[in-house]
């Protein structure tokens, strides 16, 4: 089972539509997490942890504790909900990659420069003890997940004209779009800064000086900050865009923060940009492929680019259904002699073509 199906059976078991074998499938997938994880637990912590996985498919995980900043006594829990849409498909099918597979990405936080201010009101930290992600909801009702040993700073109540949060780890945020107020998220020497959309923010990945972001759907602007690059005191404008990129959905941009170099890519493994609940059935029977890498184009949003002119003969006929991005373009390549390789955001299929 692929990632997009586990994504539309999670989301069919929240709301009580499997069937008795479709449950018995989750259970199976869950029993396989387990058995393939490197974690030492004990039996407790096992239980414990399937209990919070479960509780969060059902909607009722527990609210985190939040700190008024910068005091260190606990104030009342923040409440929220968890989600619909994309965010909830990240919370549950993808919250077995913090627990499997990240569990060496996340430094511990410790307490830097805080870049975010609360003009009116408390400003909040939280960062995530757990063993498992968590989940909160800010002031405008956007909604952000926090991977284990991951931190953020945020105003209780947004201002009028911006809204701003910082963050130190893995989170993953889900934007309330407002056109009056810029969202940005600082990280480090990078601001990541949108209206409304849905991505990553990594900070010190696998304990290295950089930062990623990673766009799930809409377009954001990702470029450096000038204040804590000392820019400010030259009277130089501190979101100005002269070493940025913009964005899209199945885009990412490595941040190295000695070089001040952005690097930017593929994610690893694109998705579609439309989320449908059923799957579409791709089969293509001698379609060409300009027309293919064209239909790709619109399923991810990435630009596919054809080396050679003689590569507009070739042609393609095979069922694409259930694969991801790049297995697609691997059975297509094969079938045609020739091979594609990632170029920054974009990917160049190269060959001899055909006749």
């Amino acid at each position: 089972m692929n990632h997009q199906d586990l994504q539309t059976l999670l989301l069919k078991y929240r709301q009580g539509k499997c069937s008795p074998e479709e449950v018995d499938h989750i259970h199976k997938w869950y029993e396989s997490l387990n058995a393939g994880s490197e974690l030492a637990l004990d039996e407790q912590e096992k239980q414990q942890l399937q209990n919070k996985l479960w509780a969060g498919i059902h909607g009722e995980m527990q609210e985190p504790e939040i700190l008024i900043h910068p005091e260190t006594t606990r104030s009342r829990a923040f409440p929220f909900s968890v989600f619909s849409g994309v965010a909830a498909a990240v919370l549950l099918a993808l919250a077995y990659v913090f627990f499997f597979t990240k569990k060496d990405a996340v430094t511990k936080p410790e307490t830097s420069e805080v870049l975010v201010a609360a003009p009116s009101g408390k400003l909040l930290t939280f960062v995530n003890k757990q063993k498992m992600p968590q989940a909160i909801t800010l002031d405008d009702q956007s909604k952000v997940i926090l991977a284990p040993g991951t931190e953020v700073i945020y105003p209780e109540h947004f201002p009028a004209n911006k809204r701003e949060i910082q963050v130190k780890g893995i989170a993953f945020f889900e934007v309330t779009k407002d056109s009056r107020r810029p969202f940005c998220v600082y990280s480090g020497k990078l601001v990541t800064r949108v209206l409304g959309t849905s991505f990553w923010v990594k900070t010190q990945m696998h304990n290295s000086n950089s930062v990623e972001v990673e766009v799930v759907s809409g377009k954001v602007s990702v470029f450096e900050n000038r204040k804590v690059l000392g820019a400010q005191s030259k009277g130089e404008n501190v979101h100005g865009l002269n070493n940025g990129v913009i964005l899209t959905p199945n885009q990412r941009v490595t941040y190295f923060e000695e070089s001040g170099h952005l690097m930017t890519s593929l994610v690893e493994k694109p998705v579609p940009i439309v989320h449908e609940a059923a799957p579409a059935k791709v089969v293509f029977n001698n379609e060409s492929i300009t027309s293919i890498a064209e239909h790709l184009r619109n399923e991810y949003g990435v630009d596919i680019v054809l080396a050679a002119d003689q590569l507009e003969k070739c042609t393609f006929t095979g069922d694409l259904s259930d694969m991801g991005l790049f297995d697609k373009l691997d059975l297509i390549c094969k079938s045609n002699h020739a091979s594609y390789e990632v170029k920054g955001t974009r990917i160049l299929i190269s060959g001899e073509g055909c006749d």
